[in-house]
């Protein structure tokens, strides 16, 4: 009587002892339970996600970091990754931008300025009276002149305090705009015909992006790859911190506790405190989930 054992070498051994032993009828499910256990003991372990231990707090004014400009920080032929521990510290921003009062944002990282613009997260805050896009966390491309966004956003209450792991794509192929909370697709948009990224000369910042707003809260590790990571790549990424070193480009773990200085360890593109400070302590992380969209 021919066993089907394939793939299951220790299973297999240990069957062979077993049929010496175990009358026939209850054979098969012997085999089973240990080519069962074989296959546990094989799969890699993967930890729960954990929120930074180590981060830089930035106060709401005049409080960023800067990294000088490079191409490996523009959407490039393939696309572009960013992926971000954040922690807002408020809910409503002491410095905020936006044309209408009830639509108010921070730009928490990005690169662009007026005129120059390439690719930023936002954060709305909260206004009086209420206003639509409370809490709405986005991420926008943009023709380099400004007058044209494209994005996806999701809006989840957010708490103050809680730890939110954020990812933004650029597809330059599909031509889309995509944003992962937390290891999960949130929304994807296409941008066709209405944006066309452009490199620009302006410098990464974290904590804002043109001077113009400015973020009250933490920023984790900073990760950005050349090209759009995949959906297996990103819960990966989040799930167990394992890090995709293909197209990895620029990696701020933020972990230095002190100095002026942020390090990339994939590169080299080094970055400057301007009064943003460093902390560390854990706390939870945010899972509320809300709606989600996006468009120009």
């Amino acid at each position: 009587m021919k066993k089907r054992t394939e793939g299951c070498t220790f299973g297999a051994w240990l069957g062979r002892i077993a049929e010496r032993l175990i009358p026939v009828p209850l054979l098969g499910i012997v085999l089973i339970i240990l080519c069962a256990a074989e296959s546990a003991a094989r799969q890699p372990h993967v930890s729960a996600p954990l929120d930074p231990a180590r981060y830089l707090r930035f106060q709401g004014t005049t409080s960023y970091a800067e990294i000088p400009n490079s191409p490996d920080f523009s959407v490039s032929t393939s696309g572009l990754t960013v992926a971000v521990w954040m922690r807002p510290d408020a809910l409503t921003f002491p410095q905020t931008e936006g044309s209408l009062p009830t639509e108010q944002y921070v730009h928490w990282l990005g690169k662009g300025e007026p005129s120059r613009e390439e690719w930023t997260f936002r954060m709305y805050s909260q206004t009086t009276p209420p206003g639509p896009r409370a809490n709405r966390v986005s991420f926008y491309v943009f023709n380099p002149e400004g007058k044209r966004g494209c994005g996806s956003y999701f809006q989840d209450p957010l708490v103050v305090g809680q730890w939110v792991h954020v990812v933004g794509v650029v597809d330059t192929m599909a031509q889309q705009t995509a944003i992962y909370k937390n290891g999960q697709l949130r929304h994807s948009d296409s941008y066709s015909g209405q944006v066309t990224p452009a490199q620009g000369a302006v410098p990464l910042r974290l904590g804002t992006k043109d001077l113009a707003s400015f973020f009250e809260g933490a920023i984790g590790s900073v990760r950005i790859w050349n090209r759009p990571l995949s959906l297996i790549e990103i819960q990966k990424l989040y799930a167990a911190n394992v890090v995709p070193r293909h197209g990895l480009v620029a990696q701020y773990k933020l972990t230095e506790g002190s100095g002026p200085v942020i390090h990339d360890t994939a590169d080299g593109h080094d970055g400057t405190l301007l009064n943003a400070v460093w902390a560390r302590g854990r706390g939870p992380i945010g899972v509320a989930t809300g709606s989600s969209g996006g468009g120009c």
